[in-house]
């Protein structure tokens, strides 16, 4: 005789009240990445950062990150690591091994850091911002005000119906 082991479903309330958690937990997390962000980049030549990005049929990314002088000239991304940052732990891939590779928690480079606030931000205040006709928009990094303004495009799908009789 086989044992059957019972597996508890959550209810509704119970997965809201996780997805919540997760939303906020995101939120803070990309609050505190923005200071480190800020801070690490005060006395450097960047002025400004802008990142698009676009979502849709259950897939999105940033598709570009970009960084400015006070004239509007694009610089490269800076070098190093940003001290006191934190990337989201978790699996990614290896182009080299073809494989899925476990991170841990841990500082970002100044274009990781700048995705994962980007993402937790979407996650966190636009959930679902990928699904279906997805959505796009900029996010643009104002270093001196120490302040990041987001532009966020929904796609709509719309249905036009008649009936008539004659």
């Amino acid at each position: 005789m086989s044992k059957t082991k019972k597996i508890k479903i959550p209810s509704m309330a119970e997965i809201m009240v996780k997805f919540k958690k997760e939303q906020n937990s995101k939120a803070q997390r990309s609050k505190y990445n923005a200071t480190a962000l800020f801070d690490a980049l005060q006395n450097t030549k960047v002025f400004s950062i802008v990142a698009n990005f676009n979502g849709s049929g259950d897939s999105g990314q940033i598709d570009s990150i970009e960084y400015f002088d006070r004239k509007e000239n694009n610089l490269v991304e800076p070098e190093g690591k940003v001290l006191g940052s934190k990337l989201e732990a978790g699996h990614y891939w290896n182009q080299k091994t073809n494989d899925f590779e476990e991170k841990p928690e841990r500082e970002g480079d100044f274009g990781e850091l700048v995705e994962q606030i980007c993402y937790d931000r979407l996650s966190a205040h636009h959930a679902g911002w990928e699904i279906n006709e997805g959505s796009y928009g900029t996010f643009t990094f104002d270093i001196l005000n120490r302040r990041i303004d987001l532009r966020f495009n929904e796609r709509v799908e719309s249905v036009r119906s008649t009936s008539e009789s004659f």
